[in-house]
């Protein structure tokens, strides 16, 4: 169970860490704006800007943390679990991107987001089935099961 936990943990860290990072990156990318020109001045001029955006330093900071416990998932868990399960990314930077940075997302985007929460419900019952653990129902059973067959000793007969 300890690991479990440990497990979620983790996974719910990579999901916030790529989210957040990825909103300030594209915070900071718009203000650093767009390369006009392609030589060599106004590219280090581009680059110098871009490394000192407050915005994109921290979103660069977070994307590593992601990374690193992108890293520690993927010594831990099956890839086939973990990218699912942190494909919930995908839903909550599509409305941190509407909410923070004022972005139009589309009906058709919003339904994409959906989908892939449909499909992160599925891989994780799908991981508890292969674990072979009970469902809360199955386990509110067994429990009801052993509380009922445990009668006191002081009980009337």
């Amino acid at each position: 169970m300890r690991a479990e936990v440990k497990n979620y943990t983790i996974l719910g860290l990579i999901v916030v860490l790529q989210v957040i990072g990825n909103v300030f990156l594209s915070r900071g990318m718009r203000r650093v704006g767009s390369v006009d020109k392609i030589n060599l001045i106004s590219l280090y001029s581009y680059g110098l800007k871009t490394a000192t955006d407050p915005w994109v330093v921290l979103g660069f900071g977070l994307l590593l943390g992601f990374f690193a416990l992108y890293l520690t998932a993927l010594s831990r868990l099956d890839l086939s679990y973990v990218l699912p399960m942190t494909a919930s990314t995908y839903v909550l930077t599509a409305f941190f991107a509407w909410l923070i940075l004022g972005e139009s997302v589309s009906t058709g985007r919003w339904a994409g987001t959906l989908a892939v929460t449909i499909g992160i419900v599925l891989v994780t019952d799908s991981e508890r089935r292969k674990s072979g653990d009970p469902t809360p129902g199955e386990k509110a059973t067994e429990i009801a099961a052993v509380v009922s067959a445990e009668e006191p000793e002081d009980a009337p007969r």
